[in-house]
C-alpha cells in the first residue's frame, strides 16, 4: 500500500518544508486548486503528484484543465462520476497519460447525506457511477476504506485511492475515517493522510510511526 501526503491550504513554506523533509517517507503529495501556482517545487521530485479537483464541468473544460495539470507534472487527479457521458469520453485519450479517480461519495458525508445526493443505497450507487467510468480507462476510485469490498465486488481491478486517514488524530474533517493500518488491512491501494501528519507537532516522526505500523503487518503475514 503506498501513503500519499495532503498538503492541501498549507502556506507555501510550510507546505515546502514538508515535502521536503517527508519525501523519503513517503509514495507522493496531494494538493487541491489553492495550491496550483505552486507546483513548480514538485519539478524534481519523482513519486505521485496528485492534483485533487474534483473536476464537474462541460468536456472541454475538463480536458483544458487535464491539460493543464499535465503540463505541471500531475500523475493523478480526480473526477467526478456524476459528469455526463460525453465528459468520459473525452477524457479517455488521457488515460495513459495520468490516473484518472472517479469521485462519488465523499468522506466527509454521512450515510444519510449520500441517500439524499445519490438517491441509491450504497452498493447500487457503486456499480452504477464505477460502470460509466470503467468502460473509459479510469484507473481508480476514491472511496473510504469501509467502501472497499463494495468496489472489489463491483470491478476487481480499480486502484482503491482512500482519505479519511486518521493516526492518533481525530482532527480530520472527514465522518468516515480509519486508520492507516486498518485501510491496509481492508485492501486500499492508497491512503490520503492530512493532518494527521501535516498539523503534527513532529510530521517525520508520526510518518516513520505509521510505516512501522503497516510494515509490522507485512512481517507478521510472512511469519504466518
Amino acid at each position: 500500500m503506498k501513503v500519499i501526503i495532503a498538503l492541501d491550504n498549507i502556506k507555501f513554506d510550510d507546505a515546502f518544508h514538508l515535502m521536503v523533509s517527508l519525501a523519503p517517507l513517503v509514495d507522493g503529495f496531494k494538493i487541491n486548486h489553492s495550491f496550483l501556482e505552486h507546483t513548480n517545487m514538485f519539478q524534481t521530485y519523482e513519486g505521485e503528484l496528485f492534483i485533487d479537483l474534483k473536476l464537474f464541468d462541460t468536456p472541454n473544460t475538463i480536458c483544458s484543465v487535464i491539460e493543464n495539470i499535465l503540463e505541471r507534472g500531475a500523475t493523478m487527479t480526480t473526477i467526478s462520476t456524476f459528469n455526463n457521458s460525453e465528459a468520459f469520453k473525452c477524457l479517455h485519450q488521457y488515460s495513459e497519460d495520468i490516473k484518472l479517480l472517479g469521485v462519488t461519495y465523499l468522506t466527509s458525508w454521512s450515510d444519510k447525506e449520500q441517500f439524499e445526493i445519490s438517491r441509491e443505497v450504497n452498493h447500487n450507487m457503486w456499480q452504477r457511477h464505477i460502470n460509466r467510468i470503467s468502460k473509459v480507462g479510469f484507473a481508480g476510485i476514491v472511496c473510504s476504506a469501509h467502501d472497499i469490498r463494495d468496489i472489489t465486488s463491483i470491478n476487481p481491478y480499480l486502484l482503491r485511492v482512500c482519505p479519511g486517514i486518521t493516526f492518533k488524530s481525530s482532527n480530520s474533517g472527514q465522518v468516515r475515517t480509519t486508520s492507516p493500518k486498518v485501510a491496509q488491512e481492508l485492501g486500499a491501494d492508497y491512503v490520503v493522510i492530512g493532518r494527521s501528519v501535516t498539523q503534527a507537532h513532529h510530521p517525520v516522526e508520526t510518518m516513520e510511526q505509521i510505516k512501522k505500523s503497516l510494515a509490522f503487518r507485512l512481517v507478521s503475514e510472512k511469519v504466518n
